[in-house]
């Protein structure tokens, strides 16, 4: 280290620390900065690490430094440099830095042939940023076959960035953005979109106190999407997601041993069951939002089926609680407090938390919930 770093550790609570963490934003302890004598950032890194793993952070810091400095690249840009090779180390040397490439991507499409913009390289530095919604990233995006020929995966990079936008619409309440959003959505993300655009529709909705078109949209992402699918459709979703999943794994772009043995196969364990979760867990939302938000009876009937059929693909406590709830909200009492008792029953079984269940069978025994 000594041969090509100056090294310097300081506590961040203390002195000059609280200044220089707020300088270089850091976010969670240890936390490496890697600069050049201007502190200019060259690279960041946080958490513990073993030693191979930090030697690599120091390979890439050198690298990054050997490359050329960002401040040089970024002085360049604003010259006017823009041909493809400036643009892709451009690009990649931001987004060691976490930084927003959207706009720059676009650029580096303009840059290239028509011919390269389904080239290898390509479509991995698209499967590594963000896109723009009108520009020719997400229209490449689009055609999957092209990334599938290369074994690149987008599932990360479209679920992130589609997120981002969905949340700007709703925070925004904007209602034409989302229905944009659906229609790109639909096509990025064929097999899950339907879903996940029918859930931002009834968020929108709810915040907009909107609540006819909130049930109507409830009720439709229930029968349209969630109560229709069968377990053998699961299970192909299922091994579909799991496949995308492990890809970047299979390819050698992501590192499992990073991770560790003990998170990875927990992470391994979560995705091989990923749309059977995902689809209990829509349908136990949807049944917790009717008895949170919805008096009448009858349509709190409608809720039933939805939370019987999320415990017949994924029984949880929670999920037990949820029917309860909508039970004695209809004034099933007996029947509700056995459905808590079952709730309460199945944490215990997995050695979870009780607090929550024991409470609300307080509660519902003694007539207060």
């Amino acid at each position: 280290m000594n041969s090509s770093f100056i090294n310097f550790k300081i506590d961040a609570e203390k002195g000059e620390g609280p200044d220089l963490a707020r300088k270089f934003e850091v976010s969670a302890y240890p936390f490496l900065v890697w600069a050049d004598k201007n502190q200019n950032v060259l690279l960041t890194d946080a958490g513990y690490m073993p030693v191979a793993e930090f030697m690599k952070s120091v390979d890439n810091a050198l690298n990054q430094y050997k490359e050329g400095r960002l401040e040089d690249y970024e002085n360049q840009y604003r010259a006017g440099k823009r041909d493809a090779a400036f643009m892709a180390d451009f690009i990649n040397k931001r987004r060691a830095m976490v930084m927003d490439n959207r706009e720059l991507v676009e650029q580096y499409l303009l840059a290239i042939p028509t011919i390269e913009q389904t080239s290898e390289k390509t479509l991995k530095l698209l499967a590594e940023n963000a896109f723009t919604l009108n520009g020719k990233a997400i229209e490449i995006l689009k055609n999957q076959s092209a990334f599938k020929k290369y074994n690149i995966s987008t599932l990360e990079i479209v679920s992130s960035t589609m997120m981002e936008y969905f949340r700007n619409a709703l925070r925004t309440k904007n209602l034409d953005l989302l229905e944009r959003l659906v229609l790109h959505n639909l096509q990025l993300n064929p097999v899950e979109a339907g879903r996940q655009n029918e859930r931002y529709r009834m968020e929108l909705y709810k915040s907009m106190n909107n609540v006819p078109k909130y049930l109507e949209t409830a009720q439709n992402l229930a029968d349209k999407y969630l109560m229709n699918i069968s377990q053998d459709e699961l299970k192909k979703q299922n091994q579909a997601h799991f496949q995308e999943f492990m890809m970047p794994y299979h390819t050698g772009k992501s590192d499992s041993v990073k991770i560790g043995k003990v998170r990875f196969d927990a992470m391994k364990q979560l995705h091989i069951h990923y749309a059977s979760i995902n689809f209990a867990s829509d349908l136990d939302g949807l049944a917790e939002e009717f008895y949170r938000n919805v008096n009448d009876k009858n349509t709190l009937q409608k809720a039933i089926p939805w939370i019987k059929k999320a415990n017949e693909i994924d029984e949880t406590p929670d999920y037990w609680n949820t029917y309860a709830h909508l039970l004695y909200k209809m004034g099933v009492k007996s029947e509700a407090i056995s459905a808590e008792e079952k709730a309460l029953n199945l944490a215990k079984t997995l050695k979870g938390l009780t607090f929550k269940y024991e409470e609300a069978l307080m509660k519902m025994r003694a007539g207060r919930l």
